[in-house]
């Protein structure tokens, strides 16, 4: 069944790289957007040989159900979703996600049994053993706008925890409270929104590390190489450097990165880098970014531009926090102070530190 158009409108903004180029920002609109398709399948562990229940009917919805919806299901990956790409080793083609999405948003009138296929490639994705049995929700929304053009988007969604709530049931004299249990609509724990053809993709995956499965075995999707992951990864990069110099270096490292992030609303990568082979081995420097490139599958690294407030907040916690030894460290939460020097020394029972904090303007 077709759901109707909903009444409900608001707008959101979200900034992404959905242009190819690497800097390329694009605005997300879903305020004139409408759902008109939804069903639920059951997915569980195939480990466990759980199996999948799969429906053969879509959604009965109500205006009330489609506004909550796209405000909890549509609104949060168009606003903070991480920007992916589908990809594959071998031959785009092979990606199943990216394959059974674009039948979908190419022709909605087999979106229930494209759907289903789409819960089997789930299901045969859901190999560790910490994978809980859920249910697996599809979604199809129209009139997603990406600089004012309108696209059709799919929204993909597991379900792993539920949640306890109260309820209200009145009897002739009374009122009771009534314990229940059900899908928690105010986050998204697995979640996709794949826009258009080859438009883009945006990811939420709640979770420990060792259960990261959606992305990476269900999607096939990674990080798309923008200003915003690319500031993420020299992030990175900086928490690696900082975690392998001592604490002298340590301070004059912070102080020179906190300058050059400060000097102008970009940053150069390499002139990260080149702050950093001061007190790290070139090599060393190279290699850290060889790896990070390898793991994101990013190129040219050293060439790219970064968003320093963006750098800057992803850094915060790292050049803020000076490790002195044996897992003891100072934090100087105060943005406008800088530690000047520090001199640490053995004593009987301990260490002794003098330190030198200079308060900003």
């Amino acid at each position: 069944m077709k759901l109707a158009e909903h009444d409900v409108t608001f707008r959101t903004t979200a900034l992404g790289g959905y242009h190819k180029s690497a800097q390329g920002e694009s605005m997300l609109d879903v305020s004139s957007a409408k759902v008109t398709h939804c069903v639920v399948h059951r997915v569980g562990n195939r480990l466990r040989e759980e199996g999948c229940e799969f429906s053969q009917q879509e959604v009965r919805g109500t205006a009330e159900l489609r506004g909550t919806l796209l405000r909890h299901y549509l609104t949060p990956l168009a606003k903070s979703g991480e920007d992916f790409e589908f990809y594959h080793e071998s031959d785009i083609s092979l990606n199943a996600a990216k394959h059974f999405s674009a039948r979908i948003l190419a022709n909605e009138e087999n979106f229930v049994n494209v759907s289903q296929n789409i819960a089997k490639h789930l299901y045969s994705a859901s190999m560790h053993p910490s994978i809980a049995e859920g249910e697996f929700i599809v979604i199809l929304f129209q009139d997603v706008r990406i600089d004012g053009i309108p696209h059709a988007a799919l929204g993909l969604y597991k379900i792993e925890q539920r949640e306890k709530f109260f309820d209200i049931e009145k009897s002739d004299d009374s009122i009771n409270l009534i314990e229940l249990n059900g899908i928690p609509v105010t986050s998204i724990q697995k979640g996709a929104l794949i826009v258009g053809d080859d438009v883009g993709v945006f990811v939420k995956e709640s979770g420990s590390q060792q259960t990261k499965y959606w992305a990476e075995l269900f999607l096939k999707a990674r990080p798309r190489q923008t200003r915003k992951s690319t500031s993420k990864l020299a992030a990175e990069f900086v928490k690696q450097v900082c975690s392998r110099i001592d604490v002298e270096a340590g301070m004059s490292l912070r102080r020179d990165l906190v300058d050059i992030f400060s000097a102008s609303t970009t940053v150069n990568y390499r002139d990260v880098e080149e702050v950093s082979e001061r007190y790290l081995d070139r090599d060393e420097v190279s290699r850290l970014t060889q790896q990070l490139e390898d793991h994101s599958g990013f190129s040219a690294l050293s060439g790219s531009t970064l968003d320093s407030a963006l750098l800057t907040r992803r850094t915060r916690n790292v050049l803020r926090q000076y490790p002195l030894g044996d897992g003891i460290g100072l934090t100087v939460a105060n943005p406008k102070a800088r530690l000047e020097n520090c001199s640490i020394s053995k004593t009987k029972n301990g260490y002794r530190a003098i330190i030198d904090i200079e308060l900003g303007e």
